[in-house]
């Protein structure tokens, strides 16, 4: 099997990139288009938990109490991120501030570990109100953008909205992330990750999500290119246009490949944009299926597609490092770590098919 060319190494001190140098390396065309999300919400001191605690529930990752959670949660993190040769597969990761918070075991910062292997750190703000899927704490954003940048060296943000087909809001939603790419252009120093998330558990056909996300999508660009905030970078990370889950439309990737050629002609999508894909609760299979669907469609263009998986990603990485008797394998975290990202790669290629998630370990696979 080839090996795919090494990521060049970010500049000489990636603890303190420019703004300038991480949006250079962001969109230097051999970077994996690949995000690691592994920044799931840890909850709060009264609520420890929150999705973090979730899907190492949806996992079948064992919990005892409170403190086990707190255990295990920094443990994922630190293995993810000391990963060996994660950039060969993810040019960026997504974290959560508590990553901040922790060391790896050679004492130091995570986010160190993460650079100085040319993977981009990219930080998340802003909460969601789960009734209407709108971000909250808008008021407090530029304030975490320059926590970002001047505590942590950070240049990367990525926030969320959430839009259901039937709801209300979606104007909303969009409006939201034009006024988070507005405090980035206003503030200089930072590049956002536009996520309007659209939610798979809907009534609607395929059609009814492809219009909803041209909607949503041509709201953000239209208003970006209008008030010239196209002159600062972005990038936009979203769903798989697919049926709902309530539907009783099965989901048929190469149908869901022609709908996104829509929609990126309709929206007028720069072409130089690049947008990563959510899994948005979709099996490994399904999630993979969908991005290689898409990636084919466009080759032979300037258009750049990648994913942001979290749960296609991490199932099995977590339930690798955390085994049935309590103990935890970070070796065997890293290996599937390491095979999620390669089967990640195939898909891009056109090489993935569903028997591809009955391999059980990575060693070889990248030679």
């Amino acid at each position: 099997m080839t090996e795919e060319p090494r990521l060049n190494p970010l500049p000489e001190d990636p603890d303190t990139l420019t703004f300038s140098e991480t949006v250079t390396a962001l969109q230097d065309p051999e970077r994996p288009p690949h995000f690691l999300a592994m920044d799931q919400s840890g909850g709060t001191p009264e609520k420890p938990g929150g999705t973090h605690r979730r899907h190492m529930e949806q996992f079948g990752v064992p919990v005892k109490d409170d403190a086990d959670f707190q255990k295990k949660a920094d443990a994922a993190r630190v293995i993810l991120a000391t990963t060996p040769g994660l950039s060969q597969y993810f040019g960026a990761a997504i974290v959560h501030d508590d990553l901040f918070k922790l060391a790896g075991p050679d004492g130091r910062p995570l986010q160190d570990s993460l650079r100085e292997q040319g993977v981009l750190v990219i930080g998340k703000k802003l909460g969601l109100d789960k009734s209407t899927g709108l971000a909250t704490e808008l008021d407090q954003l530029c304030a975490g953008m320059r926590e970002l940048v001047e505590k942590w060296g950070v240049h990367l943000i990525k926030t969320r909205t959430t839009v259901t087909y039937g709801k209300n809001h979606a104007d909303d939603a969009a409006d939201q992330m034009v006024q988070v790419q507005q405090k980035a252009a206003n503030y200089g120093q930072m590049m956002a990750i536009l996520e309007p998330e659209f939610s798979k558990d809907n009534p609607g056909n395929l059609k009814d999500n492809e219009e909803l996300m041209t909607r949503v999508l041509g709201r953000i660009v239209d208003q970006i290119d209008n008030k010239g905030l196209n002159k600062h970078p972005y990038a936009i990370k979203t769903s798989f246009p697919t049926p709902g889950s309530l539907s009783k439309e099965p989901i048929n990737p190469e149908a869901s490949a022609d709908a996104w050629i829509r929609i990126c002609e309709r929206v007028e999508i720069p072409d130089d944009l690049l947008v990563v894909f959510l899994s948005g609760g979709h099996s490994p299979e399904t999630s993979r299926a969908l991005l290689q669907s898409i990636a084919h469609r466009m080759k032979g263009t300037r258009r750049r597609v990648g994913s942001s998986f979290s749960r296609a990603n991490v199932e099995r990485p977590y339930q690798q490092m955390f085994p049935k008797n309590g103990t935890i394998d970070a070796d065997a975290g890293h290996d599937a770590m390491l095979l999620e990202g390669w089967k990640n790669r195939q898909a891009m290629q056109g090489r993935y098919n569903s028997n591809l998630e009955k391999t059980q370990h990575y060693m070889g696979m990248g030679e």
